[in-house]
């Protein structure tokens, strides 16, 4: 293995200063630089000053129908550019202009380019947890079937197909650093890179080599806000040492930072997600990431999906984090639930899909079925055939957001 999986130095790490924008005139004036770059491709596309407006009207009403709160409520400033949804490019950027464009181009015609919004991509099997909710668990520490070649050589198509963001996943993508180098180097101008990690290995000096080959941000799994039940349901006693440091290290680069929160039946209830993001705010994150546990992978055939009381309290906990004033200064939370239940999943190429590491389309990481292998086809006929299939038990529901 390319990181070494040593015990880290235990050091007193300072609490972090959180980037969320808490100035009045800072937001209102980056939400009207956002509004102004919509109305501007509007206005481009119709000719019409009254159109315009009346389609940046449609946004913001559907933007609210979607996810239950104002257009951009809450956004972290970090390295320059502001971040107000974890599945939306940082602004300024070329990122963030063509995603426009192609959420534009919905209002016009489906026969219109709408591009990619993200690609969930595992570019490895190897991994050292033992991870309790893993859905990747039958896959893993098996062959890799994907050379560096061909990883760039797919992230170029997608990026192609005008893809604005892409995570890497695994496994643990940490294990391929060396390859994630020369992925970035490679990489074409116009979109966002992530790593979704477990913070295996992410130092002090790997943080900042990653920031300057143009990594976006971090997404680091942290299960629990008592270290030895994360270690518990990681199945590693350096599993929480692993993830603090990582986000220290992340913060110090100027990298964005997420926190990815599994909660579970025993984890869910309202004092524990306070908790969560109170250990969130000291740690300096940008987002905080909620995912429902699916009976997938580790969990197939197991009873473990949320009852209602429990959904209505991550639901509850999402809407007074990112609107109410008291937690202003609170990262900001991305929870898939919320919208899938009101308008459909995103996923099955409407706004993301996942490639596993064997290089097949998915609709998504918890929806089982290899779809097409992506070095075989067409990013458009790839698109195309996802878009017969439907995420978990969500409809379908193509919208503005």
């Amino acid at each position: 293995m390319e990181v070494s999986l040593l015990k880290v130095e235990v050091k007193e790490i300072p609490e972090q200063v959180t980037p969320i924008v808490r100035g009045k005139l800072e937001m209102i004036t980056f939400k009207y630089h956002v509004l102004r770059q919509l109305f501007s491709i509007f206005h481009n596309k119709t000719g019409n000053i009254l159109k315009a407006l009346l389609m940046i009207r449609d946004v913001r009403s559907k933007y609210q129908k979607t996810f239950g709160q104002p257009l951009i409520t809450k956004a972290a400033k970090v390295a320059g550019r502001y971040f107000e949804s974890l599945g939306t490019p940082g602004f300024p950027s070329l990122a963030t202009k063509k995603m426009h464009e192609f959420e534009v181009n919905r209002f016009f015609s489906e026969e219109m380019e709408v591009g990619l919004r993200s690609l969930l991509f595992a570019i490895t099997k190897k991994c050292p947890l033992n991870c309790e909710h893993c859905f990747e668990w039958d896959n893993l520490n098996k062959t890799e079937l994907l050379p560096t070649t061909e990883i760039i050589e797919i992230v170029h198509k997608w990026q192609d197909y005008g893809t604005t963001q892409v995570m890497f996943s695994g496994g643990e993508p940490m294990l391929r650093i060396n390859d994630l180098y020369e992925v970035l180097k490679t990489a074409k101008p116009g979109t966002d890179f992530w790593i979704i990690t477990s913070g295996l290995g992410l130092s002090k000096e790997k943080a900042k080599k990653l920031k300057s080959l143009g990594l976006t941000g971090v997404m680091v799994s942290l299960d629990h806000f008592e270290p030895s039940l994360h270690n518990q349901f990681r199945g590693s006693p350096d599993a929480w040492d692993w993830a603090h440091h990582a986000v220290f290290n992340a913060n110090q680069a100027g990298l964005v930072t997420t926190l990815a929160l599994c909660s579970t039946r025993s984890f869910t209830n309202r004092k524990n997600l306070d908790k969560y993001m109170e250990l969130a705010k000291s740690w300096g994150v940008t987002f905080v990431q909620i995912i429902e546990p699916r009976a997938t992978g580790r969990y197939a055939n197991k009873d473990v999906e949320l009852s209602n009381e429990m959904l209505q309290i991550l639901e509850e906990t999402y809407m007074d984090y990112n609107n109410l004033n008291r937690y202003k200064a609170y990262p900001i939370i991305n929870y898939l639930g919320y919208h899938q239940r009101k308008v459909g999943c995103f996923g099955a190429g409407d706004r993301f899909f996942y490639i596993d590491t064997d290089g097949f389309a998915h609709v998504c990481p918890y929806c089982n079925g290899k779809i097409a292998n992506v070095r075989d086809h067409s990013a458009e006929d790839v698109i195309n055939m996802l878009s017969n299939k439907v995420c978990q038990s969500f409809e379908k529901n193509r919208i503005m957001a």
